[in-house]
């Protein structure tokens, strides 16, 4: 099964390495499903996003480092959060659309590819719908540079679009028996039963993340770079936050976890993809020249969205500058319904199953 742009685009940075490749990026359609391999697992958080506030320019995001939030601000929305009560039902539902950035191995532009992603909890297990939306330059400039390429198709990052399916407009699905999709693989009991203290809730991952081997060096001959302990901790929150049924309060913990992590801070007046205001925590990778942020609404204290900058140089190839937008993540609808997955005809919803819909 193939993995999806954002994987690559973590790994590729986790490595140091240009962020496409032609062999990296064959085939781009899946995500991974059940992953259990040492060392970094990549994460549907790089996730396509409608982004009419961010096609005007590639390096838009300004440092927030001088509009610092009180730590009471952030803790009142936090504390809010964890006194919330959620009456679970019968399905869980997640819907997210995400954007990439980058540039196609030995092309002169940048072009971005976005997608849907949809997770589902429900009594049978975990199942995810990924649409892949639209490729396109980034920039006017961009798009003068592809035009003059002779303005060919796009399937994700493979130009001309040789050797793979056209899956724009079209529907996969994945199904898993657990919460497989993300740097952990848990169970609905294992979720529910996260600590709602900060300090544990780390030690808890940590744990889990060691006996899962997320954290044991490559093999030999692996050219990638081990991420930190702080980096995957990150990526985890995110992944608890964004797509699963976290309950809340420990959704407050996990939040109050991130904030601590050695290097974050929290800004105000914020934006995510999407230009939704928010409170932001935000942190730079340990080993990989990227920034985090997760842009918090101020009200309820959920995620709007996930965004991850370049805070460091890249290869030439890479056609990133520092302070460009790398990827995002908006999550447009989340929490507990009483209506399940459609599926297509023929589709049955079964561990390890794959379907591709129209």
């Amino acid at each position: 099964m193939t993995r999806n742009v954002e994987d690559r685009l973590r790994d590729a940075f986790t490595a140091g390495a240009e962020l496409v490749s032609p062999e990296s990026l064959k085939g781009v359609a899946a995500p991974v499903v059940a992953r259990r391999r040492r060392g970094f697992p990549g994460l549907p958080v790089l996730a396509a996003v409608s982004v009419a506030v961010v096609l005007g320019a590639v390096a838009i995001f300004p440092s927030w480092s001088r509009q610092p939030v009180t730590p009471g601000g952030f803790t009142a929305v936090v504390d809010a959060l964890a006194r919330r009560v959620e009456q679970p039902r019968e399905y869980w539902r997640s819907e997210t659309e995400t954007l990439t950035r980058g540039r196609p191995s030995k092309q002169t532009y940048n072009i971005e590819e976005r997608t849907r992603r949809v997770y589902w909890a429900t009594p049978r297990g975990t199942a995810v719908a990924t649409t892949p939306l639209q490729t396109r330059p980034v920039t006017t400039a961009d798009e003068r540079k592809w035009r003059a390429a002779g303005a060919p198709a796009l399937c994700g990052f493979a130009v001309g679009c040789k050797g793979v399916e056209d899956r724009r407009g079209r529907t996969d699905y994945w199904f898993a028996e657990g919460f497989e999709f993300g740097p952990l693989s848990l169970t609905r009991p294992q979720l529910l039963a996260l600590p709602q203290d900060p300090q544990r809730l780390e030690a808890e991952l940590l744990r889990a993340l060691r006996s899962q081997g997320r954290l044991d060096p490559p093999g030999p001959g692996v050219q990638v770079k081990q991420p930190s302990e702080q980096d995957l901790l990150w990526l985890t929150g995110e992944w608890l936050l964004t797509q699963m049924p976290t309950p809340p309060a420990v959704r407050a913990a996990v939040l109050r976890m991130m904030a601590a992590l050695p290097g974050a801070r929290i800004v105000d007046e914020a934006k995510d993809a999407e230009g939704r205001s928010g409170l932001t925590i935000v942190r730079k990778a340990d080993r990989d020249p990227m920034e985090s942020r997760l842009v918090i609404d101020r009200s309820s204290g959920d995620v709007l969205g996930t965004m991850t900058l370049v805070a460091g140089p890249l290869p030439a190839r890479a056609g990133l500058e520092v302070g460009d937008l790398a990827s995002a993540v908006v999550v447009r609808k989340r929490g507990w319904t009483g209506e399940g997955p459609r599926l297509p005809d023929g589709c049955v919803q079964q561990a390890g199953k794959t379907c591709r819909g129209s």
